[in-house]
């Protein structure tokens, strides 16, 4: 297994532009380790990352500092992407959203909630980075809200 390194988090304050629509992004996922590599290649980037491990850490932190993009597993250790989405939406807080999971995700949660974009675990870390980076209004592949691995 490769060697993961620590990322140090970054605070929301001025970051050198990032290429493409997004400067912040808030990455919630419970594996440190597979967190840690997203961040530290998103914030190579030119990203300001903040990460999160649990769903109540993702609505305290979108609601005091809500990002561009938000990066969301759905299987956290508290309670579910979808219930992290769903409170969001109670208070009334639109984020651009891509699920990432390691769980099948089925058809009738993505139509409920309309992430931008779904990955499903493991993928190519190139396939996550063509969606942060891409201009919103232009899917890959017509109008599709699936990214196919």
């Amino acid at each position: 297994m490769a060697e993961v390194r620590s990322v140090q988090l970054l605070e929301w304050k001025e970051a050198p532009k990032a290429a493409g629509a997004y400067r912040s992004v808030l990455l919630v996922e419970d594996e440190a380790p597979f967190r840690q590599v997203i961040a530290r290649n998103l914030s190579g980037r030119g990203l300001l990352v903040r990460e999160v491990g649990t769903a109540a850490e993702a609505v305290t932190e979108m609601t005091t500092n809500c990002p561009d993009l938000m990066l969301l597993d759905i299987n956290l250790p508290d309670r579910s992407g979808w219930d992290v989405m769903r409170d969001l939406r109670r208070l009334g807080i639109d984020v651009p959203t891509i699920v990432v999971s390691a769980v099948r995700v089925n058809q009738s949660r993505l139509d409920e909630f309309h992430p931008m974009a779904y990955l499903p675990k493991p993928f190519p870390l190139e396939a996550l980075l063509r969606l942060v980076f891409r201009t919103p209004g232009h899917e890959a592949n017509g109008s599709s809200e699936i990214e196919n691995t």
